[in-house]
Formats: structure tokens, C-alpha cells, sequence
């Protein structure tokens, strides 16, 4: 009964590892931005190694950048929509996505550096 129970405990934390390691966040440089494709191609560094990773948007994917509030009195920052047309090559981005098909499918791509 105790191995039964140890077996089906590191089952169940072998499933939810997959789905994390699905989901880790993509960093790297905008190498490119192709809107008629709606991709980003992307410049990684991992382990010492530089590779390019192409980065498939949807229409419901969120593209945001944080700048402080212009309003009198607020401090902190605040979340701004962006669209793919206003990313540019040299931006460093950050993005959530998932492997679908053989492709990375953003989720979420959020700017941590304007060049």
C-alpha cells in the first residue's frame, strides 16, 4: 500500500513538472517582428549558447510594457497595451508561452528594456 502511494505521489509530481516546464517564460532580444505572420523571432541565450527562437502570437495574446502614471498622486507603474506593430528589433521582451504543435504560442509578452 505504502509503494502504491509513493508511486502515485511522484506520478502526480511528474505531471504538474511537464505543465511548468511548458509554460517558462522565453527571454531574449528582438531579433525580428513579422506582423503578417504574427511572430516574433527572438535572440536566447541559455547555458553559453545563443539560438534563435520564433514565438507564434495570437489574436488573444496580452503585449504589455509598465511605465510609471502620469496622473498627479499615483505612484508605483501602471500596465500599458501594446500591439505587435510597436515592438521593435533591440527591445528586450519577456514571454509566456506554451509549445503547441511545434510551435511556441505566446500567451503573454511583457517589454523589460526599450533600445
Amino acid at each position: 500500500m505504502l509503494t502504491l502511494l509513493v508511486a502515485v505521489t511522484i506520478a502526480g509530481g511528474l505531471g504538474r513538472g511537464v505543465v511548468t516546464a511548458d509554460e517558462a517564460p522565453i527571454s531574449g532580444t528582438v531579433k525580428a517582428v513579422d506582423t503578417a505572420a504574427n511572430t516574433l523571432t527572438l535572440q536566447t541565450t541559455a547555458k553559453g549558447k545563443t539560438r534563435d527562437v520564433t514565438i507564434l502570437l495570437k489574436p488573444e495574446t496580452k503585449i504589455v510594457k509598465f511605465a510609471r502614471p502620469t496622473e498627479p498622486g499615483k505612484t508605483g507603474f501602471v500596465e500599458q497595451p501594446l500591439a505587435l506593430t510597436d515592438i521593435k528589433p533591440g527591445w528586450v521582451v519577456s514571454v509566456t508561452a506554451k509549445h503547441e504543435g511545434g510551435n511556441e504560442v505566446a500567451e503573454v509578452v511583457k517589454v523589460v528594456l526599450e533600445k
